[in-house]
């Protein structure tokens, strides 16, 4: 069985980006983690949906190390390809704890089992943005390379299965416009599964081909909120603001009473919205709003600097403090935890974060280790587990390089719903919830979400729903120098 895969709606220059790309200036040297280096605010107010790529911690099975990589390297060919023998690839399957369907299944109406599907992998790989007489790319298209490497990997996988896709690959160019024409082309317009777009704006486009066109689409990156309504067809993979800020509550309140509970937040739209929805996730785990009620603290920096502000009416001092942060802002985070460590003297304290907490790079790790930090994270790589220590070494004999955490979701991704496609045809979206199954990063605990108008609806009712959404979240606790999963 073969995967053809088609580059043709990507420039000719594309299939050389890699080729030979390296560059000393794309690798970030290791911070000390002793040495908590205060960031400026111009740096970390930079906010935009696709930043510039921050180096990684990635592992080195060659020399046993973590290493900071951003450059991504290895052909990208434009066929069929056999880089290495199957002995030289080590792939784990996902595994799954739901029955697999047999005799008597019952499939959507709608759903038409095909010979070959036709799946488009649409990315911002910025093929534009390369600049030839330097042979460099964009920094901004690494995550969407290492993305399609995971893929490519995947695809090795799901043809040994006999799984037969016809792969096409398109350039979104982290743009909404280049998006919108994407989607008038023959590969979009016979596509049965859609894969990518990294921002919010391409995502919105995408989602709205998707619920026109009845083509399923995957968003497997970044956490959209209320993107689309009464949109079937739209498949988000890591789950919304609300739902990690559901999870983060959900872990607190388990743990602590409301009187040991803080909520801080500085006085934007942003931050204020996630911190109603740590309200409305306290009031709907006690079932009513007429219960112990949770300090929320608004800091206004222009009149009361971090630095000034007084912690010690919020310190429970016959146990410890959960102080729960809304702010993915790096200078006021690292504020707020330097000067709650300097102002807690004996008393406990537990922080919980935000999910870019993980990529800050000049918050030091000892800050992080003393504020017994928590956060949400979609993904989890356990540096222990076989399967991924095996993906690992597979991915390095294949492409020379180790894999980062996009390499990880592109191949979890692709194999989940190659296979979802195989199993259950066309209509294999109306099998989501009932398939959970485990990847290398994450569970795909994929259910039907309401998140929009329709949840004044009344009664429960399955055909109504806004989306398909992945529910699943990590709760990462930073302890031993590092993020790992908390009990």
């Amino acid at each position: 069985m073969k995967i053809w895969v088609n580059h043709k709606a990507l420039p000719f220059l594309f299939i050389f980006l890699l080729i030979g790309f390296t560059s000393c200036d794309s690798f970030k040297k290791l911070q000390d983690p002793n040495k908590p280096t205060s960031p400026t605010n111009k740096d970390a107010e930079k906010d935009s949906e696709l930043d510039e790529i921050q180096g990684k911690r990635v592992y080195n099975p060659e020399t046993g190390n973590y290493e900071v990589v951003t450059d991504v390297t290895g052909d990208l060919d434009t066929i069929n390809w056999s880089e290495a023998t199957p002995e030289e690839i080590i792939v784990p399957p996902i595994t799954s704890d739901a029955t697999q369907n047999g005799e008597g299944t019952v499939f959507d109406e709608n759903t038409e089992k095909l010979n070959s599907y036709n799946l488009v992998l649409a990315l911002p790989f910025l093929a534009d943005k390369y600049d030839a007489a330097e042979n460099k790319i964009d920094r901004r298209s690494v995550p969407a390379l290492n993305f399609y490497e995971g893929a490519k990997m995947a695809f090795d996988v799901l043809s040994g299965e006999g799984v037969n896709l016809e792969v096409s690959v398109l350039d979104t160019r982290a743009s909404e416009g280049s998006t919108i024409q994407l989607t008038n082309s023959y590969e979009a317009q016979t596509a049965h599964l859609i894969i990518g777009t990294f921002r919010n704006s391409t995502g919105r486009a995408m989602a709205g081909f998707a619920k026109k066109n009845s083509t399923p689409f995957v968003s497997p990156i970044y956490p959209h909120q209320n993107l689309t309504a009464d949109n079937p067809f739209f498949i988000q993979l890591n789950p919304s603001e609300k739902t990690h800020a559901e999870a983060i509550m959900q872990h607190a309140k388990a743990r602590f009473q409301p009187d040991q509970i803080v909520i801080f937040g500085r006085n934007n739209s942003q931050e204020q919205r996630l911190m109603q929805y740590y309200l409305q996730a306290h009031y709907a785990m006690e079932g009513s709003t007429m219960v112990d009620s949770i300090e929320f603290v608004t800091i206004d920096e222009e009149t009361m600097p971090v630095d000034d502000f007084d912690f010690a009416p919020y310190m429970n001092e016959l146990s410890t403090t959960a102080f729960i942060i809304a702010s993915s802002s790096q200078s006021f985070v690292y504020s707020m935890l330097r000067n709650l460590d300097l102002k807690k003297e004996d008393n406990s304290i537990v922080v919980y974060g935000q999910p870019r907490w993980k990529d800050f790079t000049q918050i030091g790790y000892q800050l992080y280790e003393t504020m017994n930090v928590h956060i949400t994270s979609d993904a989890y790589l356990n540096p222990d587990d076989f399967d991924v220590q095996s993906f690992k070494e597979g991915f390095y004999n294949k492409f020379g390089m180790p894999p980062t955490t996009e390499a990880f979701k592109g191949y979890d991704t692709v194999l989940f719903f190659g296979r979802m496609l195989h199993e259950f045809g066309t209509g294999f979206k109306s099998k989501l919830d009932q398939n959970a199954k485990d990847g290398l990063h994450t569970r795909f605990d994929i259910q039907r979400a309401v998140t929009g108008d329709l949840q004044s609806v009344e009664g429960p009712d399955l055909n109504k729903f806004d989306q398909f959404m992945n529910k699943h979240l990590n709760i990462l606790e930073f302890t031993g120098y590092q993020f790992r999963k908390a009990d």
